[in-house]
């Protein structure tokens, strides 16, 4: 089964702001992984794939905290 097709655009804007933040730093040091704010309407598979073209890292899993 291949990935889903997103247009650059959409993933462009499911990217809202990072998470600065003691706590945040302090993960992203810690365990490898980084914090930011996303649309409420993006999908796990979607944020993924945002984060893969926007830093060019290869993302493991995604969780979502509303």
């Amino acid at each position: 089964m291949s990935a889903p097709k997103y247009s650059e655009g959409r993933l462009a804007s499911v990217l809202l702001a990072p998470i600065v933040s003691e706590k945040a730093t302090q993960v992203a040091e810690k365990h490898n992984q980084g914090r930011c704010k996303v649309r409420r309407d993006a999908t796990k598979p979607e944020i993924k794939a945002g984060v893969e073209l926007m830093f060019k890292v290869e993302v493991e899993s995604v969780n979502v905290v509303q």
